[in-house]
This record gives C-alpha cells, sequence and structure tokens, in this order.
C-alpha cells in the first residue's frame, strides 16, 4: 500500500485546477495544494524567487516627520526594532529616509574624540535636515529576485515599497530570510559566507570599536575573548552606548545573542533560526576556527 500522502497527491492529480482569487497573488495559485503538507506546498509555491515583492513585506510602515528630532527617530527605531525609517510627509508621500547609520555617522562627527568624551552625540536638529532624499524603493509586483538584487548593489538592509509616491511597506533582509527558509535552499554556509570576519576584542574600546565599524562598512563586529566569539557589537549597541565614555570596554555593551553554525549547516537552515532567535548575523566556524559570517546582505545574495 502507498504512503497516504503519496496516495493523495496522486488523487490530487486528478482534480481540476482553478484560482485562489486572492487578489494579492502574482501567479494563480493551484487549490489542490492546500491539501498537501506545508512543507511540500512551500516548495511546489517557492520553486524560485520569483514571486512578488508584496507577498513578503511588512506593513504597515512604521515612519517619521520630516521635523522630528534625531533623537525622535532613535526612539521609534528602537521600538520598531529597525534600522531605518522612510520620512513622510502629510500627505503621507515617501520624501526621504532616515538610517542607524547616518545616526552614528552624525553623532560619531559630533562627538570628542577624548576618551572620557560620550561616544557619540545626536545634535539638536531634525530629520530633514539628515535625511537621505534619493531613496531606493520598489513596486509591490517586483521579484524578491530582483529586489534583493538592489540591496546588495546598494548595500542596503531595506528597501522601501511604494505605488504612486505612497509607502505601502518594507522590504528587509529578515523578510528575505523567511522566503529562504520556505524555498529550503540548501548551499552550504561555506557556500554564501563573507570573510574575512571583522573581529574586535572584548577589551578593546568602545571608540576603536565604532571607527571600525564605519571604516569597515559593516553593521556589526564579532566579539572575541581568547580568541573565541563570545558576542556581537552592532550598529544598535553603539547608539544605546552613546553616553558612555569612548574609553568604556566593548565587552561590556557588547550583545551575547549570537548564533555560531558549523560552516556545512544549510542555508534555509541558518535563515530559520536567525529569524526565530531575532538575530542578525550568523557566525560561522569550521571546527574551533572563525571562517565567515552571513549577514542580511549575505542572505540577500543568495536570493538574487
Amino acid at each position: 500500500m502507498p504512503h497516504p500522502r503519496l496516495a493523495l497527491a496522486r488523487f490530487l492529480q486528478h482534480l481540476p485546477i482553478g484560482s485562489t482569487g486572492n487578489p494579492r497573488a502574482a501567479v494563480p495559485i493551484d487549490p489542490r495544494e492546500r491539501f498537501l503538507p506545508i512543507r511540500i506546498r512551500r516548495r511546489i509555491s517557492m520553486s524560485n524567487y520569483q514571486v512578488p515583492v508584496k507577498l513578503y513585506m511588512s506593513a504597515p510602515v512604521l515612519s517619521v516627520r520630516p521635523d522630528a528630532s534625531l533623537e525622535e527617530a532613535y526612539d521609534v527605531m528602537v521600538e520598531g526594532r529597525i534600522s531605518s525609517l522612510p520620512v513622510l510627509d502629510q500627505e503621507r508621500l515617501l520624501v526621504g529616509l532616515i538610517s542607524r547609520t547616518d545616526l552614528l555617522r552624525i553623532g560619531r562627527q559630533e562627538s570628542g574624540s577624548r576618551p572620557e568624551s560620550d561616544l557619540l552625540t545626536l545634535p539638536d536638529r531634525t530629520v530633514s535636515d539628515e535625511m537621505t532624499r534619493d531613496v531606493l524603493t520598489v513596486s509591490p509586483e517586483m521579484t524578491l529576485e530582483v529586489a534583493a538584487g538592489l540591496m546588495v548593489k546598494h548595500r542596503v538592509h531595506r528597501v522601501v515599497v511604494t505605488e504612486d509616491g505612497k509607502a505601502l511597506g518594507l522590504l528587509s533582509t529578515r523578510d528575505l530570510m523567511r522566503a529562504i527558509d520556505e524555498k529550503g535552499t540548501n548551499l552550504p554556509l561555506s557556500e554564501c559566507m563573507s570573510s574575512p570576519v571583522f573581529t574586535i576584542r572584548a577589551e578593546e574600546p568602545l571608540g576603536m570599536a565604532v571607527e571600525r565599524l564605519e571604516k569597515a562598512r559593516v553593521s556589526g563586529l564579532v566579539v572575541v575573548e581568547d580568541e573565541w566569539p563570545v558576542g556581537v557589537f552592532t550598529q544598535p549597541e553603539a547608539l544605546e552606548a552613546r553616553y558612555l565614555p569612548r574609553a568604556t570596554a566593548v565587552g561590556d555593551v557588547m550583545s551575547p545573542r549570537i548564533l555560531t553554525l558549523a560552516s556545512r549547516t544549510r542555508l534555509h537552515r541558518a535563515a530559520a533560526q536567525a529569524a526565530t532567535t531575532g538575530v542578525r548575523r550568523v557566525v560561522v566556524q569550521d571546527g574551533e576556527r572563525l571562517v565567515g559570517i552571513l549577514s542580511g546582505l549575505d542572505f540577500a545574495q543568495a536570493v538574487k
């Protein structure tokens, strides 16, 4: 006797094909698939990344006004746990974007260079004074593959989804992780990771860590102690520590939330674990050797 699922699949082959009538669907969906296990349905519907952005974007959009202060923008980022904010005018039209990278750059320029100086100083200026006006946008019908390619090309972790100038949602690298998990991409991490890994020792000062973030053009550093990864120092930790002296040790403010996986681990497993735990980067090891890292842009590279 055949396995019940195999028998069901054979039975479904003889059912008529229709459409779900879902206006959000990019292509007609075979209603027979609803009887299959979810993993099989995902593999059928996600055989590639030629699916529209609107199916994976996050909505509604957290935004900020042009006349909001930089501190207010930072507070909204913390509340929403996002790295950038669309700037919308009174008609809800997109006029700019403000990011954590912007805040770090501004804060570092305004702070002193002495060890006892605050790590970062956010000036009393408005978002419109510092926002990026030429914003990278995508349409809701653009495919994930094309959108991911734009993220990689422009080195951004989030794009605004717009229609007729109005922001409908955001597509982030975290959303791409979800797509990778559903697709079941089987590439080993060794083929997707970036190397070398930018690290900093736990005893080194915050001032050095922030400078390294900016010079390396990365959003996070792996913190090591006795050559072993013990945490990460990222843009959120830098902004949270902005009132601390520049001489403060990185180990005092780092995040201990770190996901370390073997280089042979499959990409979809890493994406699932990263999305579930809220971790934005995966440290890759080969035995006891630190060999690479996967950031959001590395996940985007696998989709493009």
